[in-house]
């Protein structure tokens, strides 16, 4: 699916499709991360290299637009053409805030990495399961259709816990 061009051959105006793509794609990267850090890590740690995965794909997603979108129109890109790529890859870094904050509490409350690591990867899956729901609910999904959806984004979640029992 192509982003909308705004008539007059200028850039791509605000894709509401790349958005959404991004936050669950955040949610995938977030679940890869928690899946691969060792237990031996403290918390906090975990939560930076959380957070800087995700700021480095973000970066590297919006760089790819803005070329792409650059090329399209095949000239510079004006400032709120810029911000607009920018704000629409933003939900890749976002969508990490709910394990972020899992992970915050996790250390406040003293709990093992392992175990933290573990019940944050469980909220994740969760994540994905009712983001899957949702987008289907949004798609005009009903239904064994709708709970289908829900569920095979809910497996990405299950196979990255699948993913850390074989790792660890």
């Amino acid at each position: 699916m192509q982003p909308d061009v705004i008539p007059g051959g200028s850039a791509p105006a605000e894709d509401h499709h790349r958005r959404r793509a991004a936050h669950l794609y955040g949610l995938i990267i977030s679940g890869a991360v928690l899946a691969s850090a060792g237990d031996d890590l403290r918390l906090a740690r975990v939560a930076l290299i959380l957070l800087g995965t995700l700021t480095i794909y973000w970066a590297a997603e919006t760089y790819v637009h803005w070329i792409a979108a650059r090329t399209l129109v095949r000239r510079d890109l004006h400032r709120t053409e810029r911000l607009r790529i920018i704000r629409d890859g933003w939900p890749l870094v976002a969508a990490c805030v709910v394990p972020l904050v899992c992970l915050g509490l996790e250390a406040l409350l003293g709990f093992e990495t392992s175990v933290a690591l573990n019940v944050t990867l469980g909220v994740n899956a969760m994540l994905l399961f009712i983001v899957g729901w949702q987008m289907g609910r949004e798609g005009g999904l009903t239904g064994i259709r709708q709970a289908l959806s829900a569920g095979a984004t809910g497996l990405l979640g299950l196979a990255l816990i699948a993913l850390k029992t074989l790792m660890h």
